[in-house]
């Protein structure tokens, strides 16, 4: 009895040996689809919600009401409006994407309804 403990105590210690070995653990990495992260477009978004009414608000009050004309004003008021716009390319390039894969799921149902209405419609 003594030769069988000996062994499964060796065994247990030589098991936790090895698990206490630092051996990185087999993950699988999200595939790289080239989309931005969700920071990046949280982000953007959160500056293109600040940067396009500030634009506007800016382009709006350097608008002539007496007569003068202020060019730097509305100059500014676009350059804030395109860094908005600019800022939201990430959240389009996310929009798009799930657009296309929603057309294409829709294309696949339409072509599976087709051929399930093509095989039940048997003419007589």
């Amino acid at each position: 009895m003594s030769k069988r403990l000996s062994v499964i105590i060796m065994s247990l210690i030589a098991n936790l040996a090895i698990f206490a070995k630092d051996y990185p653990l087999r993950s699988f990495d999200n595939p790289d689809i080239g989309l931005p992260n969700g920071n990046e477009v949280g982000i953007g978004l959160v500056i293109a919600i600040i940067a396009i009414p500030i634009g506007y608000l800016i382009l709006n009050a350097s608008s002539p009401k007496s007569g003068e004309e202020n060019s730097f004003g509305g100059c500014l008021g676009i350059i804030f409006i395109i860094g908005g716009v600019v800022c939201l390319l990430p959240l389009v390039a996310w929009l798009c994407a799930i657009g296309s894969v929603l057309i294409g799921i829709g294309l696949a149902l339409f072509v599976i309804f087709g051929i399930i209405v093509l095989l039940t419609n048997k003419k007589k």
